[in-house]
């Protein structure tokens, strides 16, 4: 426990983590009441319409926490401090396990928070506007997806810290990775006539997760479709802790 208490002292010091937390709640909640406030007939938003802006927007701000997370651990290597949390604690796998758990329980309660809060006010504009709001079984399921994503991407994020330990090029991947690389990728299985590349897509498989089926043409593997990328970030995890345990810090 006091691992895991220092380890969240270290998180909620660092400035970036407030600002990038800041963004991340405020650009969903944003565009949820505008949008609520300002769509011309309610009588065509639908509750699954409500959830997929949600989803749809709180996916940046999953991106920026994970950002947060590669941060915690790079800024330490970055400035040397990880040498004072291994000569505290000479089992680094300890270390190193703790600060993962505190920025994934960050990410995630930040997430689950924004997401309520966003779905609540939402739901609240659109009823007083005589909206009729219906909610099902894929909707839940999309905002439950939404929770799980964000976990991931934020150890995604760590997972690529721990093994570049460079702030710039940690960040870089983790924000390339989704928004270009797996597009690229998808270009060339699309040109190799590979049915549904997405399926090879980490990423773009565990997009299934947040989108209700209407969403995505009706092909929604729901929480399963996280699997490709829950598998790659334990892979990370598992190079980065072997990679930290055999190299100086």
């Amino acid at each position: 426990m006091d691992l895991l208490r220092s380890e969240w002292i270290k998180l909620r010091t660092i400035r970036v983590t407030y600002v990038l937390t800041i963004i991340a709640a405020v650009f969903p909640l944003l565009i949820v009441v505008l949008v609520a406030a300002l769509i011309g007939d309610v009588n065509d938003f639908s509750g699954s319409d409500l959830v997929t802006m949600i989803t749809q927007s709180m996916v940046l701000s999953a991106l920026l926490l994970g950002v947060v997370s590669t941060l915690s651990i790079t800024n330490e290597y970055g400035n040397g401090t990880i040498r004072l949390s291994f000569a505290a604690t000479p089992n680094r796998r300890r270390v190193l396990i703790a600060k993962g758990l505190v920025a994934l329980a960050f990410s995630m309660a930040v997430t689950t928070i924004v997401m309520l809060v966003a779905f609540a006010a939402g739901s609240t504009i659109l009823n007083n506007r005589d909206a009729s709001l219906s909610f099902d079984s894929h909707t839940n399921t999309a905002l439950v997806g939404l929770v799980l994503l964000s976990g991931m991407l934020c150890l995604l994020g760590y997972g690529l810290g721990l093994i570049i330990r460079n702030s710039a090029a940690s960040v870089t991947l983790l924000v390339l990775w989704p928004l270009l690389l797996e597009n690229l990728a998808r270009i060339v299985l699309s040109v190799a006539k590979v049915k549904d590349p997405t399926t090879w897509l980490p990423y773009q498989s565990a997009m299934r997760m947040v989108s209700p089926p209407e969403f995505d043409g009706g092909d929604s593997s729901g929480l399963s479709a996280g699997i490709p990328l829950a598998v790659l970030v334990i892979v990370l995890i598992g190079v980065g802790i072997v990679i930290n345990e055999r190299r100086d810090a």
